[in-house]
């Protein structure tokens, strides 16, 4: 399993690289402007930096219209900005229409997509199957395999955490099932415990806040047992010779 940073702050990035657990990073237009970008040529900058940083691993960028041609268009110009950049399409419009033909044709170009605000197992299926032909008959290939992002914490503040752990094991055994090269990543984790939960439905990836991955490593247990072998330690030094 793989763990993103869900982030536009580049420290926090760097910290987590240096961690040895940053696989990869993934933005959103909200995330940048809450990173400190300003304007959408500071945002863009602070995407390159990133995507800079933490090459060859992949950095999400996401579309910021829902109408078809301007997606191609946004999409086309974020994967001039570095080698290491997936396109993040959402699986409908807002009104509900489908963004399937924009990410089956991105596919077909051989750019690394990751479709979004995915909530069902129907919505997985048919953006997995728009992936894997779009992929097919790339003249190119992606640089990444396509991911399709299954949003948990979304889904259980509506059905429950079980629900969403139902749902994203139904989606990796069906893709492993039918021999799909598309992964599964989990967006929208809000807690430690939502880690544990779909660490171990078989997804491919987590993309996870820093606040978030700061409190998964926190217990005070472990905290009373390290001052205790530092207290230990000192004890027996201060008793050898």
């Amino acid at each position: 399993m793989k763990i993103f940073i869900d982030s536009g702050d580049i420290k926090e990035v760097q910290k987590y690289l240096s961690w040895g657990i940053c696989d990869g990073v993934t933005t959103n237009p909200s995330i940048m402007l809450k990173s400190g970008a300003t304007s959408k040529a500071e945002a863009k900058e602070l995407q390159i930096a990133i995507a800079k940083l933490i090459s060859p691993r992949p950095l999400s960028v996401e579309v910021t219209t829902d109408n078809p041609e301007e997606m191609l268009q946004q999409a086309h110009d974020f994967v001039t900005w570095a080698p290491n950049i997936m396109v993040k399409i959402t699986i409908t419009d807002r009104q509900g229409g489908s963004m399937l033909p924009v990410i089956h044709q991105l596919a077909a170009e051989g750019i690394a997509v990751n479709v979004t605000a995915i909530m069902t197992m129907n919505q997985a299926m048919l953006a997995a199957i728009a992936l894997e032909n779009g992929r097919k008959v790339a003249s190119k290939p992606a640089p990444f395999n396509h991911i399709i992002s299954i949003f948990g914490g979304r889904i259980s503040e509506e059905h429950g955490v079980d629900i969403a752990s139902r749902i994203l094991m139904e989606v990796r055994e069906w893709l492993d099932l039918h021999k799909m090269q598309t992964e599964i990543i989990v967006g929208s984790v809000r807690t430690p415990e939502n880690m544990d939960s779909w660490s171990t439905t078989g997804a491919h990836i987590l993309t996870i806040p820093p606040d978030v991955l700061a409190k998964s490593q926190l217990s005070g247990r472990t905290k009373e047992t390290v001052v205790q072998f530092l207290q230990d330690a000192a004890k027996a030094l201060g008793a050898l010779k």
